[in-house]
């Protein structure tokens, strides 16, 4: 729920209502910056991350920008839309209303550099994480969707904004008493920006966005309607490039091999199978997209499919939402690894590796589906995978220190 600044005030020194007797009460203030293209599903994870802390009768106060729209539902967790458009005015206000809670304040920031506006150039908000730490006395904990831009001769805007971003990396560091990284491999990337400060680094496991819904009969006719031969493929994504490249390389030898269907799922697939179908019309009986999905639908078309085709150009990570939503969901993953890709994968055989090109996934496919048992265990590895290390659950644990960080 949303509040004005003087029910926030007045809130600020309160025991939450529903705490049990004996327990103790923790707040957690996580300051989010703006919904945004490269910031993937930062609104969703804070949703997730918000409520997963209240459940445990925790207060939780978001901090956010006035045109971040957040979901969560909980009666514990109160909505501060303070920040405005990011500038150092709405920061400073922003410093007030927190300066109004009791030591110690936990700020969980979702870091995020494209997030925080001014053309991801904000280095007064990093400056303000900073004097929050310094002066404030915050204990400030770094939640790293992405780090900085990379440099390229193709583009000196990109490189000046790659500059900036390492020197806001550098201040945020300073900052932090913890950074959480969606991907182990970023410690490497960003320890160097630490300038020799020690500073405590840990893997944060991000979950799928997609929750599963559980609709037997809904599922039984999409495989009813798509795979009259009983095999449905599928692939979920936004379909740009360069992974639709990669399936426009895939999906042909992988029709044309099987008697199976396949549809695409997410923003984009009706665009990608028209262009598809311009060079190779033959699969269109046998090539579907949906379009865009609500949660809830998109849950029953993963759960209607018996093998999910991802391939990505730097080969699966976990930060790749777009595998996660298939094995929260118990389906095996054919997908392509890479130098980045955690080892993680190959030793819990939670989805199944092979060369980024329409022959190797073809022959994974058609492993999996003569294969009943090997079928089984992936779909089984998948579950348990994601269960022990990506249900929202975990992450509160590992934020609350109820559980220990895991390794990727």
């Amino acid at each position: 729920m949303a509040l004005t600044d003087y029910q926030a005030a007045d809130h600020a020194g309160r025991m939450d209502p529903v705490a049990q007797p004996g327990k103790r009460v923790m707040q957690y203030h996580i300051v989010v910056g703006e919904s945004t293209p490269q910031a993937g599903g930062m609104c969703r994870h804070m949703d997730m991350l918000a409520e997963g802390l209240a459940d445990e009768f925790h207060q939780v106060h978001v901090w956010s920008p006035s045109a971040t729209n957040l979901g969560c539902e909980s009666a514990n967790v109160d909505i501060h839309k303070t920040l405005g458009n990011l500038s150092p005015r709405y920061l400073r206000h922003t410093g007030r209303m927190l300066n109004a809670f009791p030591l110690p304040r936990r700020l969980l920031v979702y870091w995020v550099p494209h997030a925080y506006g001014y053309n991801s150039m904000n280095l007064a908000f990093c400056l303000w994480l900073w004097f929050r730490s310094a002066w404030r006395k915050d204990r400030v904990e770094l939640m790293v969707q992405e780090c900085f831009l990379s440099f390229t001769r193709r583009s000196w805007r990109q490189s000046a904004v790659a500059v900036v971003h390492r020197v806001m990396t550098m201040v945020v560091l300073r900052a932090a008493d913890q950074v959480w990284l969606a991907l182990s491999g970023y410690e490497g990337r960003l320890k160097p920006f630490a300038l020799g400060r020690r500073v405590s680094f840990g893997w944060l496991p991000v979950p799928s966005t997609v929750e599963v819904v559980h609709d037997p009969a809904r599922v039984s006719k999409i495989r009813a309607d798509m795979a009259p031969k009983g095999f449905l493929i599928g692939h979920f994504g936004t379909f740009g490039w360069p992974i639709a490249d990669l399936l426009e390389n895939i999906v042909p030898p992988l029709l044309r091999g099987t008697d199976a269907a396949m549809v695409l799922l997410g923003t984009g697939g009706a665009e990608f199978r028209e262009r598809l179908l311009v060079r190779h019309p033959d699969l269109a009986p046998r090539l579907y997209a949906t379009g865009y999905l609500d949660d809830t639908a998109l849950s029953c078309f993963l759960s209607a499919c018996d093998v999910m085709v991802q391939p990505y150009p730097d080969g699966l990570t976990a930060r790749r939402s777009s595998a996660l939503a298939p094995m929260a969901h118990g389906r095996p993953v054919v997908t392509n690894a890479s130098p980045i890709t955690e080892p993680l994968w190959r030793e819990s055989g939670a989805v199944v590796f092979a060369p980024a090109t329409g022959a190797g996934f073809l022959n994974a496919v058609r492993s999996l589906r003569l294969n009943p048992a090997e079928y089984q265990r992936v779909s089984a590895a998948a579950s348990e995978t994601y269960g022990d290390y990506f249900e929202p659950a975990q992450m509160v644990k590992i934020i609350r220190g109820d559980a220990p960080p895991v390794h990727a």
